[in-house]
This record gives structure tokens, sequence and C-alpha cells, in this order.
């Protein structure tokens, strides 16, 4: 039985995510997306993260069949210290998407008692428009006194720790440690919680959400809000396009559910407010 969509009408201002599409097929696409669970959305980026590695890695296979290991390890990786993370007849395992490393890494931060939450793009394929993301991008309260015991358990659990990242958080020059999963060739950027008050607002207003289709495996992710915010700081920064498109991604499908008034006393702290009520036109609500 084919879904009746009612009539959607289109507010001045409205922007597409992409210029391919009308307006009206960009809100009736997410018309459908706001049907959907968290965890659905988020399957349908999972499934997009494993076609388009699997196209990759073929395409690589065949116009280098010889060679198509080291070029994998120069071109994904961008490394040539680790031959041990080239794919082998099991190179299918880097296909996996990010929420794979996910599971790795929810038991080693839920024993060693460090609050966390996921963000960056799988936080905004939960709450917004699904896409592909390369990564998997973490905060975790500030340990850096206790940098060792998190790196002692990652390596047993069969992670890769750069000894420089750990030295540099050690020394309180670095705030981010890039790991690697040696058998998934998964990656995954865990950012130490800065100090400030949003960042603290941001931990304390994380979420248990599902990402596996039986909605049972659960992970702190960041609230929907907070995931706009810090798109938008992001975009000040680098003027990035995708940082903006999932910005509208999340404003189309949560719309009534979020809380605009955190969103705007905080857009008003940050001086964002002006690029929110932009998003807010452009996302039609």
């Amino acid at each position: 039985m084919i879904q009746s969509i009612p009539k959607i009408s289109i507010k001045p201002g409205y922007r597409v995510q992409s210029d391919d599409k009308t307006p009206e097929a960009d809100a009736i696409d997410f018309y459908r997306l706001r049907q959907l669970t968290n965890s659905q959305r988020w399957q349908m980026a999972a499934k997009l993260n494993r076609w388009a590695k699997t196209v990759s890695l073929r395409g690589m296979k065949k116009a280098c069949p010889s060679t198509y290991k080291e070029r994998f390890a120069r071109s994904i990786l961008r490394s040539k210290w680790l031959p041990i993370l080239t794919p082998t007849s099991e190179a299918s395992m880097w296909t996996q998407d990010p929420s794979e490393i996910a599971r790795l890494l929810h038991p080693i931060f839920e024993r060693l008692d460090i609050p966390y939450y996921i963000t960056g793009g799988v936080a905004a394929s939960v709450y917004g428009d699904p896409r592909t993301t390369r990564d998997l991008d973490l905060v975790i309260d500030s340990i850096r006194d206790n940098i060792d015991r998190l790196v002692e358990a990652l390596e047993t659990a069969g992670f890769y720790c750069p000894p420089g990242s750990v030295e540099d958080i050690q020394e309180g020059r670095g705030m981010v440690l890039s790991v690697t999963h040696m058998t998934s060739v998964l990656n995954a950027d865990i950012v130490l919680n800065s100090n400030s008050e949003f960042d603290r607002s941001k931990m304390a207003r994380r979420r248990l959400e599902a990402l596996d289709e039986a909605g049972v495996e659960q992970f702190w992710i960041a609230s929907p809000e907070d995931i706009v915010l810090a798109k938008l700081l992001w975009r000040q920064q680098s003027q990035s396009q995708k940082q903006w498109n999932d910005v509208l991604g999340i404003l189309k499908v949560q719309a009534e559910h979020l809380d605009r008034i955190y969103l705007t006393e905080w857009a008003q702290q940050l001086g964002l407010i002006d690029d929110l009520n932009l998003a807010f036109t452009e996302a039609g609500i």
C-alpha cells in the first residue's frame, strides 16, 4: 500500500540539500525521514557507508590488482608505517560502518567510567539527513592525567594509539587521540572535552540512542541541539557546505521536537544567532 503524503507547503527561503532537487522533492524526502526512528535513519547511513567503501575497494583492486593493498595503505590510511593494517583476504572488514567501532569503544569507556558522546557525521545522520562519514568522532571527559589507563585498555582491545598523540595529551599540547582498530581498519577521533560551559552542557545533555536495527544496542550521542550549535561553530572556521547541510538536515527532521529556547540562548552566547536564524529560514521552520 502506497503511503499518502500530505500537502506540503514550502516557506520562502527554503533551501534544498542538493542542487538536483526541487524544493517540493526535498520537502517530501524529509517528510519521509521524519517518519523514521533515529536508529532507522542511522541504518540508512550505515548502508551508504558500506556501499561507498565496497565500491572504493573494488575500484582500487580493479585499477591496480597487483598493488592495491599498498595503495590502500597509502590512500586510505595515509601512512606507510603499518603494513599490518593493509587489507588481506578479509579486506571486507574495512567496509563496515562506524557503528562497528562504537561497539568496541563503548564497553571500554563504560568499564573505565569515562563519560563520552558521539558527535560529527554519525550524530548528524541519526538526527537528520543520512550520509556517508569516514570516521567516528567522540568526545570524552578530560582524563589527561590518566591517559595511560585508557591507552592500555584500547591497545588490549586491538587499537593502535599513536605514541606522539598520547605524549601530546600528557604534556598538555593535544586534545585529540586518533585511534585505528587493527583488524577492522576503522578509525575514531577521541577528543578530550574542554572545560568551557558549553562543553560541559553538551556532556550533560547527551542521550542514549540505539544504532542497531533492533533498537537494542545503545550509545551516548550528543543532543540534536548541541550538534547544530557545534556544526555552526565548525562552519564559522571552515565555511563547509557539508556542515551547513548537516545543520539543515537536523532542523528539517527534528523541527518541532527541538528545544528552540536552548538553541537561541546558546547561539546568542556563542555569537551564532544570525547563522541560526538563517538556518531556521532555510530549513523552513
